[in-house]
């Protein structure tokens, strides 16, 4: 009907890493829990488009309008934040047990102010959100953008 209401514009945002693409030895249980958590909003967004399709079937061109909206209107994103500075890459430059190229990347990466300040990868996040170009479901990390 002409005063349907529109569906409400949900974003879901998983922080993710390129930990959850790469496997980066020594921090085989943080890689395995980004990935699984990636994989986890990948199918949810994956469902979300099925059923947003079954429904499709045999509808008119009104109907099919209506869905593609709605499935518009949902859409999940695996945004991976670079190499922030934060508590853990100091964790990480001061650890005695990580792989000695990941340590030597965080130690020089600390020393020479290098890692992604948190204040521009949350404006990168916005400016990824307010564009809404991105595929559902897909990983997104701060320097594809």
């Amino acid at each position: 009907s002409a005063s349907a209401a529109k569906s409400p514009l949900v974003r879901i945002v998983n922080i993710s890493s390129l930990c959850a693409v790469d496997p980066f030895p020594t921090m085989s249980i943080y890689c395995a829990g980004k990935a699984a958590r990636d994989m986890f909003h990948s199918v949810l967004a994956k469902e979300h488009s099925s059923n947003s399709k079954e429904n499709d079937e045999g509808a008119d061109d009104k109907e099919d309008e209506s869905s593609q909206e709605q499935k518009q209107s949902f859409k999940v994103l695996n945004y991976a934040p670079g190499p922030c500075d934060t508590q853990m890459t100091d964790d990480l430059a001061g650890s005695s047990v990580l792989d000695d190229g990941l340590h030597k990347y965080f130690t020089t990466s600390k020393q020479e102010s290098t890692l992604v300040r948190s204040e521009d990868t949350a404006k990168k996040l916005v400016q990824i959100l307010r564009l809404d170009e991105y595929e559902s479901g897909s990983h997104v990390d701060y320097y594809d953008v």
